[in-house]
């Protein structure tokens, strides 16, 4: 039913595919200071509305007037997926480029569970896992705010916001923008609104808004609260909806505590 939600998954993290073994050959000894591990809770829903014309041939007329034949009419479908559970990620060092690299795993209540895939993350949202493991949707969610730097004072505007992109790659365009909506010793409370269109066959977009509770001094997200919105128009053939919420809350860290 969800066959769109790997898609959006690469999308709102802007996701590039590299070779596994490309991710290994670049993977430098863990500095001190940069290994330990981060334990979320999360939840996970995705509800889909879709509306589709029948195969049905359309209806035609006699010669006396009178309707004939199959109405190819259009008709609703919808579904809907959740879960709960932990989500682990181990953080082992850091490349020559900046970007942190970790590993990530999930382990849901239901039908949400992946073993670990290598990423590597980075301050401007951007993500790279290995492309032959499985990385859920909700784990791109919490691994484009891990990445070092993802809160640079020095990118802040007078109203504490700054803004990521638009970029475009692959006919998609993606752009974010974030404002710090509060601060007290380091502990934040930021807003995302990020927007991801796809051009081409179809009408795809994304709107996305996240709130985010972050802890600057150690660098890494404490909560976690997205709410997607994915529409597809398909012009003739049908429309789609689907919905993805994931809220994600920071349970345990030994990252901090490294020397």
């Amino acid at each position: 039913m969800f066959r769109r939600e790997l898609k959006l998954a690469a999308r709102a993290a802007l996701v590039t595919a590299i070779p596994a073994t490309l991710l290994c050959s670049q993977r430098p000894a863990a500095a001190a200071g940069m290994t330990g591990e981060l334990v979320y809770n999360f939840t996970y829903s995705a509800n889909q509305n879709i509306t589709a014309r029948d195969s049905g041939s359309a209806e035609s007329q006699d010669a006396q007037g009178n309707f004939t034949g199959t109405s190819s009419g259009m008709n609703h479908y919808g579904g809907s997926l959740t879960d709960k559970g932990t989500m682990t990620v181990r953080v082992t060092g850091r490349q020559p480029d900046g970007g942190l690299i970790v590993s990530i795993s999930e382990q849901g209540e239901n039908v949400r569970k992946a073993p670990a895939a290598t990423c590597v993350v980075y301050g401007n949202t951007n993500v790279i896992c290995d492309p032959n493991k499985t990385v859920y949707t909700e784990e791109y969610t919490l691994l484009r705010f891990l990445g070092a730097n993802f809160v640079d004072p020095n990118q802040l505007d007078a109203n504490k916001h700054w803004r990521i992109g638009p970029s475009t790659s692959m006919g998609e365009t993606v752009q974010a923008d974030y404002a710090i909506q509060s601060n007290n010793n380091g502990s934040m409370q930021i807003g995302e609104t990020r927007k991801i269109v796809q051009s081409g066959a179809g009408k795809l977009e994304t709107d996305v808004e996240t709130k985010i509770g972050y802890d600057f001094n150690r660098t890494v997200p404490t909560s976690v609260n997205e709410y997607a919105t994915q529409r597809t128009d398909s012009g003739l053939s049908g429309t789609s909806t689907t919905t993805y919420q994931t809220t994600l809350s920071l349970v345990s860290d030994s990252v901090a505590t490294q020397p």
